[in-house]
């Protein structure tokens, strides 16, 4: 009797600890109520088309594409445009118009000038596409082709033009 007495307060606590539990995801937000991305692609290229543009094409090892109107999250990213632009970085953020993104990590981009390469390097910069800019407002490093470098605090550039604009200026090396 004593076993069978036993087995059922065992039972009886089981079944009260599991109705009891709530099963969260990150950040506290129960999993039924999680946005999940509509798509997942893995290892695989993603091109934003502009209209008078060579198309810039990013190869991710993760891709998470949500609904319509929603951005689209690219993880361990690489990316090209023509001859002219190329980099990488950690993630890519790209809006619903793929005329936007902001890009975070470790981020490297290269703009070959007519054989001269300008790398810029940040912890993050966001691309517009409309205007084919770039910007950001924290640490840059910029390395011109002929080894000129320069470290500021907030960057802007339009890449077409070759025209680099920096905020503060914190230290720099110049050839001649």
């Amino acid at each position: 009797m004593k076993a069978t007495h036993m087995a059922c307060l065992l039972l009886v606590f089981l079944v009260i600890l599991t109705v009891s539990c709530n099963r969260t995801g990150t950040g506290g937000i129960p999993v039924g109520e999680q946005e999940l991305p509509d798509m997942i692609l893995e290892n695989a290229e993603y091109t934003l088309s502009q209209k008078n543009d060579s198309p810039m094409v990013m190869q991710a090892s993760r891709i998470s594409i949500y609904g319509s109107g929603r951005d689209t999250v690219l993880e361990n990213v690489s990316f090209r445009r023509g001859t002219t632009l190329s980099g990488s970085c950690g993630k890519a953020v790209v809006s619903p118009d793929n005329n936007h993104a902001t890009l975070s990590g470790v981020v490297r981009i290269e703009l070959d000038d007519n054989g001269s390469v300008s790398v810029i390097e940040t912890p993050d910069i966001i691309w517009d596409g409309t205007d084919n800019s770039l910007t950001c407002t924290g640490d840059v490093t910029v390395t011109y082709g002929d080894g000129t470098r320069i470290r500021a605090a907030g960057f802007s550039a339009v890449v077409d033009e070759n025209l680099y604009e920096f905020g503060t200026i914190l230290e720099g090396t110049f050839t001649q």
